[in-house]
């Protein structure tokens, strides 16, 4: 198709598209058609792409099956190709719209890391070659999760949910208007509509109320792209890129909590879906050697949901996570309180979800919890483990009881309050 020649001359707009908005060609298409009705409408378009799909997990397998414990620069390496397919791609797809678009990596966009191969942390973002870019009228395809380390050059990446960084780093170099982050869900909600079809949508939060959620576990938008808004004043946009919708808004402006006095009022409810729990001690206060280097694997073999440790008398580690990532550890972990029965302690459970509310933390948590409480007893879950952690409350369930109990917990703490 021949290109437009038309010129958006509006404000920049830094778009965000996850994984599952650039799903397959098809949603490729669909995502091209929106960003041309956009720049028809004047804007002028950044946009960060993701891998589609489940593209770098399955990247990061095939790592494993190389190597148990592949490199940390040859992964970088191997993960960013996924984004580097999806900007390819979508420019393609842009330029059959009849769009021009010009597509950047990490380092091509002037994205300046550390040198933290798989977790980098954002220095600078120096953005030459974009403006002049947009000034030609094209819009620009940018690949989330990357950047360079400006010392050795060598291609970084973000961690998890880095994309979301990317985008709110360039908004805030650019001048951007605002941040859009584009997702499979009409916003910011107070549960997954997957696993609670009650769940509503956000209308606003300010960038507080953000922070809490994203450190949480609300994995909408990533802890550290929220942390580098509320630091640089990015207005932020979450909504979603299947129907188009009002979304929730996320600034600076102060949004007013319900009146709750010491009750813990949470604003969403998020579900961990095949989790375990692995808890380690020792009779005395020291940390074992062997249970040291069991806590190292444990953490080292990916994120966990949540982690607590106590000291004094006797020495006890508890985490609760993605059973994948806490099994080899745990398997550690029994062989050698079985073989050092009178120094080491260890209990592992499989099968297990875990719910997690997140609000404000109260003053006096014990009266705080008293509205949950109740609400599980009522549910006849009240002999479930519950963790207080930040402004989160953690809950561990089997996963057969998962369905019935997080929609049921939902709506007793949950629902709309009367004006």
């Amino acid at each position: 198709m021949p290109q437009s020649s038309s010129h958006a001359t509006g404000p920049i707009v830094v778009r965000k598209y996850g994984g599952s908005s650039l799903a397959d060609i098809e949603r490729l298409g669909a995502v091209a058609r929106d960003l041309k009705a956009a720049r028809d409408a004047g804007q002028r378009l950044v946009v960060v792409v993701s891998a589609m799909g489940d593209t770098t997990d399955r990247l990061a397998e095939q790592a494993r099956q190389a190597n148990p414990r592949p490199p940390r620069r040859e992964l970088d390496m191997l993960l960013t190709v996924g984004e580097r397919i999806s900007m390819s791609l979508l420019c393609m797809a842009l330029d059959a719209e009849g769009v021009p678009a010009v597509s950047f990596t990490g380092s091509q966009a002037g994205i300046i890391t550390d040198c933290s191969h798989t977790d980098a942390r954002i220095l600078a973002v120096r953005p030459i070659r974009v403006p002049e870019v947009l000034d030609e009228g094209k819009v620009v395809v940018i690949a989330g999760f990357q950047g360079v380390c400006g010392e050795t050059k060598e291609i970084t990446t973000l961690g998890r949910g880095g994309s979301d960084t990317s985008a709110v780093a360039l908004a805030h170099a650019l001048g951007a208007e605002r941040c859009e982050i584009l997702k499979d869900v009409p916003g910011v909600m107070t549960a997954d509509p997957k696993h609670v079809p009650s769940a509503r949508r956000i209308e606003r939060l300010d960038y507080d109320q953000m922070q809490n959620l994203a450190d949480g576990g609300c994995g909408v938008v990533h802890a550290k792209a929220v942390a580098y808004a509320r630091q640089h004043g990015v207005d932020l946009f979450v909504g979603s890129s299947f129907d188009p919708g009002p979304g929730t808004e996320i600034n600076a402006v102060h949004v007013s909590p319900r009146e709750t006095g010491d009750e813990f009022r949470p604003l969403t409810l998020t579900v961990g879906k095949d989790q375990a729990r692995l808890v380690l001690g020792a009779p005395g206060p020291e940390l074992h050697p062997g249970l040291a280097a069991i806590t190292r694997r444990a953490t080292a073999d990916g994120p966990l949901t949540a982690q607590w440790l106590a000291g004094g008398d006797r020495w006890f580690w508890e985490a609760w996570g993605p059973r994948a990532h806490l099994e080899p550890a745990a398997a550690e972990a029994l062989a050698l309180a079985e073989a050092e029965a009178e120094t080491v302690m260890a209990h592992w459970e499989d099968g297990r979800a875990v719910l997690t509310l997140v609000g404000t933390r109260p003053e006096n948590w014990p009266v705080g919890l008293t509205p949950l409480q109740s609400a599980l007893s009522d549910l006849g879950a009240d002999d479930l483990p519950l963790r207080t952690d930040g402004d989160a409350v953690r809950i561990l369930a089997s996963e057969s009881s998962l369905p019935d109990l997080a929609v049921k917990l939902h709506d007793a703490l949950l629902a709309p309050t009367s004006p």
